[in-house]
């Protein structure tokens, strides 16, 4: 079978509507996991041993499963227990839930280089606790994992295809659907294949922006 370019222009309109999903399953999963991490590194902090030892299996639960069993989990499992989630939202849950287990250790690392003395100076101005994580602390850390987080959030990306196995109507899911109607898969992907890179490119560079943005901060 001939390459035919011509395919793929036509499969442009449909690629890029499913694109438009994958960028909300993105961006609604990782700023969920984002909170979620945020409020795992502030509770893992209080030194409390039970809930620590929960954080650390559930961290390596994530790490030690592929994505697409969470996935499938997320989908397949929880109605059994009478939580019977829409596939999109099945997907934006298991999305967060891994991801989260890794912005986790990226905010860990970000709390590492902190130093101790701005800690121990808001303290000793009686700021309360949530004044300090808040205005002192999470800032410093978020300034300073802003290239993990953005490679955290270009794997968040690139997890999106997986979410076509339960039906999510994503760019893949959607270039699946063309190329099995008009027999030219090579065409529709190199299409998608080029929409993927677009997006990971648009989130490097952004992120070039916001660390010069910051980069005097963080001097």
């Amino acid at each position: 079978m001939k390459f035919d370019f011509s395919f793929t222009l036509d499969a442009l309109p449909r690629l890029l509507e499913g694109a438009m999903i994958t960028v909300q399953v993105a961006v609604f999963s990782f700023v969920l996991s984002m909170m979620l991490a945020t409020a795992i590194t502030v509770v893992r902090n209080l030194e409390i041993k039970p809930i620590n030892a929960v954080i650390a299996v559930y961290i390596s639960f994530i790490r030690g499963t592929p994505v697409l069993i969470q996935i499938f989990l997320a989908y397949y499992v929880l109605p059994l227990v009478g939580i019977d989630l829409p596939a999109f939202s099945a997907g934006i849950l298991a999305v967060t839930l891994n991801s989260a287990a890794y912005t986790t250790e990226i905010l860990r690392g970000g709390l590492a280089s902190v130093p101790k003395g701005q800690l121990e100076a808001a303290r000793s101005l009686g700021l309360p606790s949530a004044a300090i994580w808040l205005k002192v602390i999470l800032p410093q850390a978020y300034i300073a994992s802003i290239p993990p987080l953005v490679n955290e959030f270009t794997l968040v990306v690139k997890t999106t295809p997986l979410l076509a196995m339960i039906t999510v109507v994503e760019l893949m899911r959607v270039s699946q659907q063309i190329f099995s109607s008009n027999y030219h898969p090579v065409e529709i992907l190199i299409g998608a294949f080029a929409i993927y890179f677009v997006i990971c490119f648009i989130i490097s560079r952004a992120s070039v922006l916001v660390e010069r943005r910051f980069a005097p901060r963080r001097a």
